[in-house]
Formats: structure tokens, sequence, C-alpha cells
């Protein structure tokens, strides 16, 4: 009994290391972008809307070439940078960060980075005095794409977070402008570039979407040290 009591231990140990290590290598992690060869892409990228298409019922793609994304940063060695941000950035982040019903994966995507944003912020600015900004994309005057980078000083720059208005993830929906966040990721990182950064890091949530971008995975430390089966 004894005997079987540890073969049955040493397996459960097993096959939770097992799913601990598979989980590693399919996780999310930290990506890294080379600003050397970055190229911007050209005229940023431009608002965009979903129709109906009345014939077939389709949604499809309407780039507005009469407006653009603009931009601003808040510079938190400022006061009065600190000032503007929480009145005019912290209200849309409380809203969005609100979940709606019935549940929607992007959308609920969407709010929880609002949501971490929000956190990581508050904590921040209660901490003291740091070198962080926020930087947002707005359509018409509404911010449409919040980002917020706690450490701009070193060569390597790091993205904390970057999230679009949820209202403009729900499938099927036709009435809020798109691709702020693209436009917004753009403009930081010309930004970065302009200030002799030579990488640009963030972590990630959807891997594929900056792989086709030219961003690159950073290698996982667990596989590198053998931890998981590297060698």
């Amino acid at each position: 009994m004894k005997f079987k009591n540890i073969f049955f231990g040493f397996l459960k140990t097993l096959l939770l290391a097992v799913i601990f290590c598979s989980s590693l290598l399919y996780a999310d992690g930290y990506m890294t972008l080379d600003l050397q060869n970055y190229q911007p892409a050209d005229n940023g990228s431009p608002p965009y809307f979903f129709e109906v298409d009345s014939t077939t019922g389709d949604l499809i793609k309407v780039v507005d070439t009469g407006n653009s994304f603009q931009f601003k940063t808040y510079n938190f060695r400022t006061t009065v940078d600190i000032e503007s941000y929480i009145e005019e950035v912290e209200p849309v982040l409380l809203k969005w960060r609100e979940e709606i019903e019935p549940f929607d994966e992007e959308f609920h995507s969407s709010s929880s980075l609002s949501d971490g944003m929000l956190a990581d912020l508050r904590y921040d600015l209660r901490s003291g005095p740091f070198s962080g900004e926020v930087h947002v994309a707005t359509y018409e005057g509404r911010i449409e794409a919040i980002s917020y980078v706690p450490n701009t000083a070193d060569e390597v720059p790091e993205i904390d977070t970057i999230v679009a208005n949820p209202w403009g993830m729900i499938k099927g929906q036709t009435t809020n402008v798109k691709g702020a966040g693209s436009s917004l990721l753009d403009y930081i990182l010309q930004k970065f570039r302009s200030r002799g950064a030579v990488k640009a890091r963030l972590y990630s949530e959807r891997d594929q979407y900056y792989l086709d971008r030219g961003w690159q995975r950073e290698p996982d430390p667990w596989q590198e040290d053998g931890a998981c089966g590297g060698e």
C-alpha cells in the first residue's frame, strides 16, 4: 500500500509538471521589435469602419480618408500632465473596464486590459515620481486607444499595455471606428526611435498578430535553463 501511494504520488507530480511546462510553452510572453529596421506604416494606420453590403449582407471594410487619428502624450514627470491624465483618460478607462452582456470574448479581453492598466497607473502614481507616459489616439475628439509606457529612459523601452476601445471589438457592430490600436502603436514606435531606442518590448496576448508585423518572441527562460526539457 505504501509503494502504491508513492507510485501514484509520483505520477501526480509528473502530470502537474507536464501541464505546467506545456502551459509555459504555449503561454503569451514578451516580444521585441528591432527599431533600426522598423518601417512606419504609410500615412499611419488610417481609421476604418465596417458597413453591411446591401447585396450580400457581409461586412465590408470602409477606410475613412477624410479624417485621421490624433495623438497625445501625458508625461508623468510633470504635474500638469498627471492632472490632465486623471481628468481626461482615467474616466475612459473606468468606462472601458465595465463588462457587457451577453459575454463577448474580444470585448472581455479589452475590458480586462483596461482594468489592469487603470490599476497599474493608480499604483504607480501613488508610489511616487517616475518617468512613465500614457499615449492616446483620438478620433473626432474621442479617445479610441490608450497605451501605458512605465519607463522610457532605456534603450529598450517597454510598452506595458495597449488597449483599444472595447466597443469597437463587438462582433458584427458597424458604428465604431477601428484601427486606433495599430495607429497608436506605430506612433509610439516612431517616438521611441526618435529618442535613440534600439528595440521596443511589449507583453503580448496576441502573439501571431505581432509576429506577422515583424516582432520576435523573447526566449523562454524556462526552456533555456532546462527546467522544462531544454538542453
